[in-house]
């Protein structure tokens, strides 16, 4: 009898195993599903379609939870008292039932909120709808709140006995709620701010500065032009245009500027409005353009928002065809000739004024009657906000710790939100034109191990090319060359290139053309920050090394930030370092 019940108990475990194994099977197919819905998801979200989003959502529920159905059942459970097994199938078990909650709580909710969206008109009767706002907040917080203790639950999992394939499983499942988590908190936020910003609680004014590429600062460019917004209960109305010329320079600085600021920017940050994105600080550019404002109208703006060219020209599709002042089309391919090279070439000072306020108005006309859906428009800026394109500054401190914690921060901000082995790269051009139309940029870092005590050297390499002709300087107009007023002669381009490396790094010297430099060394804002000065000559180029020194042992993988162009910079062949 013994040998009979001890058979049977060996066939109950030999069935039991079986029973295990396929449905670790069913999982690993399920997985494997769910892996290409991921990148499929991604596909969709940079396309901002919508309803493909929707209907991702809806396969991810229904592999989630044959996944669940599949680890859900009493023999999985005891299983996962089996020696070396069951440390497995606990992780398998606790990953699959958090991508099942994952998949009701937040993405299930937010594809509907967003299908729910996705076609109507980003204007309702003239204003954006703020009920709507209001509602896709409810929904982005409850799926935020759920998201975060679907993350402390899978970070708990214990990986220490489990075998590879589950390992990367678990960790997988960690790295989508995180990538979920960077996009779905923030909006979340913006969301719940954003009814007050445009009017909910009564009339409010955003002051939107236009920032010119084609004269650098840190920010994009030049804050050359201005326009004031009044928006309220959702509506929103053009109430008033300026541009530099409307603002003398000041003998004092509007706002406090920081010594270690004006070290690295020079002493006009704060005294002349085209500077106000010369620091990489949006919370500083943004109380200058707010002190600006209001010495030239009176009343200070409630938000200020930068943005470049580049923007204007990706919000072509939502705009629908325009026509420029002179009457010409405004596409996309001709953009950068007609609105950034061609008015400093052929129109006067006061022409270009005139000119850009027309276009401004035109714009402005059209995105506020445009019948275009939000995706359409979110997925028209989605490009142009991952480069830095856009900034907000609000002057309400609740607003302002929303935007400044998010990619609308400014340069600083998203420095500091790229990890430690972020590094970022400035330009602010010292020609006094618009030259940096001709600059050439080629950008690249590169990372060595080689110093006794083991404290990795990064270097960000940078070749710069003055892609102007010979004669620019006596043919192009002084609006171009800047007509060598600021030191720099006409047809050449100053450009002050500045570094900034993570918190507590050291200085490691600064090359040009293989030559050690005197660079200014500055910790600005707890930034450690190189910079240095180049003047080049039509069809002259230089090649720039920044090294830093990290502050503890260990290989680093340097990413690099830097300032948005007109001209898209290229990828540079590292030049490799020795700590000689």
């Amino acid at each position: 009898m013994v040998g009979w019940a001890a058979l049977a108990l060996l066939l109950v475990i030999v069935a039991a195993s079986a029973w295990v194994f396929t449905r670790v099977l069913a999982v690993n197919g399920e997985a494997q599903a769910l892996a290409t819905l991921e990148g499929d998801a991604r596909a969709a979200i940079a396309k901002g379609d919508v309803g493909r989003l929707d209907s991702i959502a809806r396969e991810f529920d229904t592999r989630t939870a044959a996944a669940a159905g599949a680890v859900g059942d009493p023999v999985w459970r005891a299983a996962e008292i089996v020696p070396l097994a069951g440390p497995n199938l606990q992780a398998i078990r606790v990953t699959v039932e958090e991508l099942r909650t994952l998949s009701a709580s937040v993405a299930s909710p937010m594809a509907d909120a967003l299908a729910g969206i996705g076609e109507r008109g980003l204007l309702v009767d003239g204003a954006i709808d703020l009920a709507l706002v209001d509602s896709l907040h409810e929904t982005a917080s409850g799926a935020s709140k759920s998201l975060d203790e679907v993350r402390a639950r899978l970070d708990a999992i214990s990986t220490d006995a489990t075998v590879d394939q589950v390992s990367d499983g678990v960790e997988k499942a960690r790295h989508l709620t995180a990538t979920l988590s960077a996009s779905l908190g923030p909006m979340s936020d913006i969301t719940g701010v954003l009814p007050a910003m445009l009017g909910g609680d009564g009339e409010r004014t955003i002051l939107v500065m236009f920032q010119n590429n084609a004269e650098l600062r840190s920010g994009g460019g030049i804050t050359g032009s201005f326009a004031e917004i009044r928006a309220e209960g959702g509506a929103l109305r053009l109430a008033r245009q300026a541009d530099s010329s409307d603002f003398r320079r000041a003998d004092e600085d509007v706002v406090p500027v920081p010594e270690t600021t004006t070290a690295v920017y020079g002493d006009t940050v704060g005294r002349f409005v085209q500077n106000a994105t010369s620091t990489p600080d949006f919370d500083l550019s943004g109380r200058l353009a707010s002190a600006w404002w209001k010495k030239f109208t009176g009343h200070s703006p409630d938000v200020v928002i930068a943005i470049d060219p580049i923007v204007l020209r990706a919000l072509l599709p939502v705009t629908g065809d325009l026509t420029l002042p002179d009457g010409k089309p405004l596409t996309h391919d001709t953009f950068v000739r007609d609105v950034m090279v061609d008015p400093y070439l052929t129109l006067s000072g006061s022409e270009q004024s005139e000119y850009f306020a027309a276009l401004t108005e035109r714009y402005f006309t059209a995105l506020t009657s445009s019948p275009t859906s939000p995706s359409e428009f979110f997925s028209a800026l989605r490009t142009p906000v991952e480069q830095g394109r856009v900034s907000v500054w609000s002057a309400h401190d609740d607003e302002a710790a929303v935007f400044a914690g998010s990619v609308f921060g400014g340069p600083r901000a998203r420095h500091l939100a790229a990890g430690s082995g972020a590094f970022a790269l400035y330009f602010n051009d010292s020609t006094g034109g618009k030259m940096d139309s001709r600059l050439g940029v080629a950008v690249g870092t590169v990372s060595a191990s080689c110093r006794a005590d083991g404290h990795a050297v990064v270097a960000v390499q940078v070749t710069l090319r003055n892609d102007a002709p010979a004669d620019a300087g006596s043919r192009w107009p002084r609006s171009m060359t800047g007509g060598g007023h600021w030191g720099v002669e006409a047809g050449h381009i100053g450009t002050v290139v500045s570094v900034a490396a993570p918190s507590q790094w050291l200085f490691g010297g600064t090359r040009k053309d293989g030559e050690l430099m005197g660079a200014v060394d500055v910790v600005d804002g707890d930034i450690p920050t190189s910079a240095l000065e180049v003047d080049l000559a039509p069809g002259e180029s230089v090649e720039l090394e920044f090294r830093f020194v990290s502050p503890v042992a260990g290989a680093v993988e340097p990413t690099l930030l830097r300032t948005p162009l007109l001209r898209a910079a290229d990828e540079r062949d590292p030049t490799p370092l020795t700590c000689g």
